[in-house]
């Protein structure tokens, strides 16, 4: 047993244990959500004592400098000293300034921040209530109509989203942290043929990006595929087919993985099959060394989602720099463990 210190009280944490894991199993009432050191959520201070390897791996060098340190990255050390965060030196306050449900489980908020925050859609944000939940959530916008975009999908269990959905009204008072990550658009992609892969609300962020590099006066073509098991999970069809009329370089393809009615299969642009499949059958990789022609790909959504397009598109030729991912990884919800 290794004893380490949070808030001056004395905690003795297992061989195999994180700092976050041993207060979880003390009964503490910490923040987390993904346990790998990409939400920040459970960011901590460190105080005194030796850091291990890769406690503050993935922070920006301010929050390094600032000796913050991710509770799920840190491995605690003998006598190590920690102490917990006060929201006011990482947060922003902010305000719901407006909410739309976009289907019967997906809703659009507007959140406007009393401090200007500079991101851009790719990143993602931790959003926390009054009551200190937090959760991370992507940024679908870009910053010139001075809001945040979120799409927010309503999860079974899901306490958050769930009181995003259902509860939470315009006004509401609300913190913000970050943004973090960096899964986006840059101008010195212009000449690039892109491919946007998206599952359920992943959907959100790669459109946004869409609209950042048509915005950017992109030149290549951009495909953009929408994954969901069923017609009524591509919340954003018409938003889509409208971009395509506009922009002769953009195309969307809705992809469905449960089979449907004709009706349903009727639907313009909307295809049975997995969205890797299709991706790489409608829009091959080039991978011929004198082609001015070159393929990038995002891919957005739930974790397993995002593991099997990586594997498949790098499959296909695409090489790994060019393969930027946003995974929504999250606390897991199921009352029990799978098997």
């Amino acid at each position: 047993m290794t004893r380490f210190y949070f808030d001056g009280q004395g905690f003795d944490a297992k061989s195999d244990e994180t700092v976050l894991d041993t207060l979880i199993r003390e009964g503490q009432q910490v923040n987390y959500s993904c346990k790998k050191g990409s939400c920040k959520t459970c960011l901590v201070k460190h105080v005194d004592g030796a850091l291990s390897t890769g406690s503050q791996r993935g922070l920006t060098l301010s929050l390094k400098r600032d000796h913050y340190l991710c509770a799920c990255q840190c491995k605690p050390t003998s006598g190590l000293k920690l102490k917990s965060v006060l929201a006011q030196n990482l947060f922003t306050s902010a305000q719901i300034h407006s909410k739309q449900y976009l289907s019967d489980s997906v809703v659009k908020l507007r959140l406007k921040s009393s401090e200007k925050i500079n991101h851009c859609p790719g990143q993602y944000i931790n959003v926390r209530r009054f009551d200190g939940l937090t959760r991370s959530y992507a940024i679908t916008n870009d910053p010139l109509d001075g809001f945040i975009e979120l799409h927010i999908k309503r999860k079974y269990n899901g306490q958050f989203s769930d009181w995003l959905f259902n509860h939470a009204s315009v006004g509401e008072s609300l913190l913000l942290q970050g943004p973090w990550g960096n899964c986006c658009y840059s101008t010195t992609y212009v000449d690039d043929d892109i491919s946007l892969i998206a599952s359920g609300t992943g959907l959100g962020l790669v459109y946004g990006i869409a609209l950042d590099a048509l915005k950017s006066g992109h030149q290549g073509q951009i495909n953009l595929y929408h994954g969901g098991r069923t017609s009524d999970d591509l919340y954003l069809h018409s938003s889509m087919l409208q971009l395509m009329l506009a922009h002769r370089n953009f195309t969307y393809h809705g992809c469905i993985t449960r089979s449907q009615s004709k009706e349903a299969l009727s639907m313009s642009r909307v295809q049975l099959g997995d969205p890797f499949d299709i991706a790489m059958m409608y829009f091959p990789v080039q991978v011929k060394p004198d082609s001015k022609s070159r393929h990038r790909v995002y891919l957005c959504g739930e974790p397993d989602f995002v593991l099997k397009g990586q594997t498949s598109v790098f499959l296909n030729g695409v090489a790994l720099n060019r393969i930027h991912v946003l995974s929504f990884d999250y606390k897991d919800l199921r009352s029990m463990s799978r098997t």
